[in-house]
């Protein structure tokens, strides 16, 4: 009876023994560590100076815009009430409608130029991923590579798209028949 219980005593502790074995080698990395980075985009633009490059550029577009609205309001003098307002309304979503656009397209040429340097950054430095503290839930300082990434794009002047050229809507204006002369 006891050789019956060495032996299942045996064969269990050398299945735990293998099992053990098995599933330490799981947690071996034979690449070796993957190495993994955190950025705050946000103090990366803040700290580069790509926002003050936005800002600049936006201020400069919404006064583009503000111009076509003004003359716009020129226009508006010589139709009759109920045209203008017409024509008001439809100027103002056209200037809100690229107002929009062009403000995306600043925000996306910056995103685009963070994403470059991070590339570059994550190439140099052989770093595996570089994930954006804004959708991480917990990560040690150390790892935080915002500052050198500011650092890195202190010097870069990004190109925004041209300035948008509006035209106001000029409403149709009613053609005057005149007689035609007899011959």
């Amino acid at each position: 009876m006891n050789s019956v219980i060495n032996r299942r005593f045996s064969k269990a502790l050398a299945l735990a023994i293998l099992a053990g074995s098995l599933l330490s080698g799981c947690d071996s990395q034979t690449g070796g560590e993957k190495e993994v980075k955190f950025v705050n985009i946000q103090q990366v633009v803040d700290e580069s100076g790509l926002a003050t490059q936005q800002k600049t550029h936006l201020e400069a577009v919404y006064k583009s815009l503000q111009g076509t609205a003004k003359q716009a309001e020129e226009l508006y003098k010589t139709m009759t009430p109920e045209k203008a307002a017409q024509v008001r309304q439809a100027d103002a979503k056209a200037l809100d409608a690229q107002w929009q656009i062009q403000l995306q397209a600043a925000r996306q040429v910056v995103a685009d130029q963070v994403k470059k340097s991070a590339e570059q950054y994550r190439v140099a430095h052989k770093i595996n991923v570089i994930f954006p503290v804004q959708t991480t839930v917990s990560y040690s300082k150390d790892l935080d590579i915002s500052k050198e990434l500011a650092a890195q794009l202190k010097n870069e002047k990004v190109t925004f798209a041209e300035m948008p050229k509006l035209m106001p809507k000029v409403a149709p204006q009613p053609t005057v028949k005149t007689p035609e002369a007899k011959k």
